[in-house]
């Protein structure tokens, strides 16, 4: 979908004599000034919508603390991670990597979540020796926990996550449609499975270097219903009761609720179901505690003094960044056909979608030309031996080598996903804060490309 107005774009753009914005820098410049193909995150956006969902929650959970963890897995950038601390955010973490960017993004050990499925005893180690609380995935990793709280004469402190069974609910999800939420949720290998989890309630009280602080769930974008939510929750504290009941009446201290939110506009690639309304995040936060806090009371669980956590991912990061590319070539076949073609200098590898395209997998404006009639119809195809088919026939202004090309929305697992298929290097990343622009991860070189390979002895005479 072409933009061609304000209305249609968020707060952080612009269109302004004929280019587009992001904030108060011109992207064409940008393009010229650090090169393309280039991410460009509006940090203005990134704070704000940070601190919405800090005010969302809070507004609705006076009981306790509210922590906002956002996913690092969305945008693991050690600048990005540098705005997010001093937003006062923690994160969620997934293995040895993250964790160190994490840390390296300046977040208190205290405020790191690790979690993810088979962690083994050095990132065990590493959590326990700096504070950090684990997420725990199996009953393998609580003894692993007690083994090395032991050892440093440290207690771990844990959170078990959950795997809630929604066994009424039919809806389909929106990530694989040809599949009920209830099977996914209960398939998919993240979690601890419940005839696994209840045992390890009580052996988690009894270990003497283990302390279980709370409860953690993550169901993900399978939808924006809020329906299907409220059912997660009523699920989720059921679970809870019952380990409380194993657990001689332990109440969680900490309890997460995981991401998956959609982002405000919900322009997905990696989602197939994304054309129904989406919920505020007023109305999320509202849902989720109010339906947190009635199953609780329900079933006879105070929820004085807990903290409550979400982790947003998409629904944080989605919208905050734009992807510039440059037109290098245009190809034009009139006899057989009549079909133009307009080659960028990005690829499919680089933005997380592949093959055939027959709907924009972004929202797009010719940035140096945002103002002109889209007057004219091109294939927008990218630069590796690939098809290519970032856009297929899409309306654009008459298009021509020089031309920039800005991709909205891809501020979320996107460019983590970027690979180096035909030894491509991968694309830099820039921060734009007012008229300000940093480069806060310079683009690949080929020495890069090829750093990790190695050549035999045997094998350099040949």
């Amino acid at each position: 979908m072409t933009i061609k107005n304000n209305n249609n774009m968020n707060s952080t753009l612009s269109i302004r004599n004929n280019h587009l914005y992001i904030e108060g820098c011109d992207t064409v410049e940008l393009a010229a000034r650090f090169g393309t193909p280039l991410f460009v995150l509006s940090e203005t956006h990134l704070r704000n919508n940070l601190r919405e969902y800090k005010r969302a929650f809070q507004a609705h959970w006076p009981e306790g603390e509210v922590r906002v963890m956002p996913a690092i897995k969305a945008n693991p950038t050690i600048a990005v991670r540098r705005i997010l601390t001093e937003e006062g955010a923690g994160c969620d973490v997934f293995g040895p990597g993250e964790l160190e960017c994490a840390l390296r993004g300046g977040v208190p050990p205290e405020m790191i979540s690790v979690n993810g499925s088979i962690k083994d005893r050095s990132i065990i180690r590493k959590a326990i020796s700096i504070g950090a609380r684990i997420v725990l995935d199996s009953p393998q990793e609580l003894e692993i926990c007690n083994q090395v709280g032991e050892e440093l004469n440290k207690t771990a402190r844990v959170m078990l996550r959950l795997k809630p069974y929604l066994g009424d609910l039919e809806e389909k999800s929106d990530f694989l449609p040809q599949q009920e939420i209830r099977e996914l949720t209960q398939t998919i290998k993240y979690g601890i499975p419940t005839s696994e989890v209840l045992p390890m309630g009580p052996r988690a009280m009894a270990l003497p270097f283990v302390e279980p602080v709370g409860v953690h769930i993550h169901m993900g974008r399978h939808s924006k219903k809020l329906s299907v939510w409220g059912q997660l929750i009523d699920s989720y504290v059921g679970l809870i009761k019952q380990l409380s009941e194993l657990m001689n009446g332990w109440i969680p201290q900490e309890v997460d609720f995981g991401g998956g939110f959609a982002s405000p506009q919900d322009k997905e690639t990696r989602v197939a179901v994304t054309d129904y309304p989406t919920p505020t995040l007023d109305q999320y936060a509202e849902l989720i505690t109010s339906r947190f806090r009635s199953a609780m009371q329900r079933h006879g669980m105070t929820t004085e003094g807990i903290m409550i956590e979400v982790e947003p991912g998409r629904g944080l990061h989605n919208e905050t960044m734009l992807h510039l590319t440059q037109v290098h070539n245009i190809k034009r076949e009139s006899i057989n056909i009549e079909h133009q073609w307009a080659e960028v200098d990005t690829s499919e590898v680089f933005l997380g979608i592949m093959g055939v395209n027959p709907t924009p997998p972004f929202d797009y404006v010719v940035a140096n030309k945002a103002d002109q009639p889209d007057d004219s119809c091109f294939d927008i195809v990218g630069v590796t031996c690939n098809a290519e088919w970032l856009y297929q026939q899409v309306p654009v202004p008459e298009l021509e080598a020089g031309d920039i090309v800005a991709m909205l929305n891809t501020g979320a697992y996107i460019e983590p996903m970027a690979t180096n298929f035909n030894a491509l290097p991968r694309p830099g990343m820039i921060v734009v804060c007012a008229d300000q622009a940093d480069l806060i991860k310079r683009h690949e070189t080929l020495d890069d490309v090829f750093a990790r390979h190695l050549v035999p002895e045997r094998l350099k005479n040949s």
